[in-house]
């Protein structure tokens, strides 16, 4: 993408500094983008251009040194972005390809502090940790790569390496027995579930 025009963004609560564009995604289709997180696919849709006008800026990181986006020596172009925040606004805009400007957040890779995403266990609490175990999880710290349950950890000698691990949580997804969970929506922590955060190297 030609960034032809930006302005600084400041976070709240933040020392970290971003800067703000506006970015139409249909005319931009070589640009690659690296999803943090998967979306679920489940959430109803409907083609609303209004909608996508109230949009606020979705946030990327960009291979660029903190020290260029503080001082706005950014370049012209920009080919690759990891996607932050905003996954359903970008699942949205990409399948009904709005021709549209929408404003996007852009912060340096060494500002990044990946976190586990929540997820909503959708059966009940001993159902699940029956799955859990069916699938050689047992409450156990003997891995970097587990499921954090109700305060507890469930490691597998199956899992080697994230990508295992996440392929077992898209299973969990795609059988109905978990959810992921938007940024605004509040549940009852005993039905919350993580997973070990992704590296960002690891996306």
């Amino acid at each position: 993408m030609i960034i032809d025009y930006f302005e600084k963004y400041t976070f709240n609560n933040s020392d970290v500094q971003g800067i703000k564009i506006l970015l139409n995604f249909s005319l931009n289709n070589n640009l690659e983008i690296i999803m943090h997180e998967e979306t679920q696919g489940k959430y109803e849709q409907t083609e609303n251009i209004n909608k996508v006008k109230e949009f606020p800026p979705l946030l990327f990181s960009v291979d660029l040194d903190s020290r260029e986006i503080n001082s706005l020596n950014i370049p012209n172009e920009i080919n690759k972005l990891t996607l932050l925040d905003g996954h359903h606004r970008l699942e949205h805009l990409s399948l009904y390809n709005y021709d549209h400007f929408v404003p996007i957040v852009l912060i340096s890779n060494q500002d990044v502090k990946v976190e586990s995403y929540k997820s909503r266990i959708d059966v009940d609490e001993n159902t699940f940790v029956e799955i859990l175990h069916m699938n050689n999880f047992k409450n156990s710290n003997s891995s970097d790569y587990f499921i954090l349950f109700q305060n507890s950890k469930y490691c597998s000698g199956d899992v080697e390496n994230i990508y295992d691990l996440y392929d077992f949580k898209r299973k969990l997804i795609s059988s109905n027995m978990i959810t992921p969970v938007q940024n605004d929506h509040t549940f009852p922590e005993n039905r919350s579930v993580d997973f070990t955060p992704v590296k960002l190297s690891e996306f």
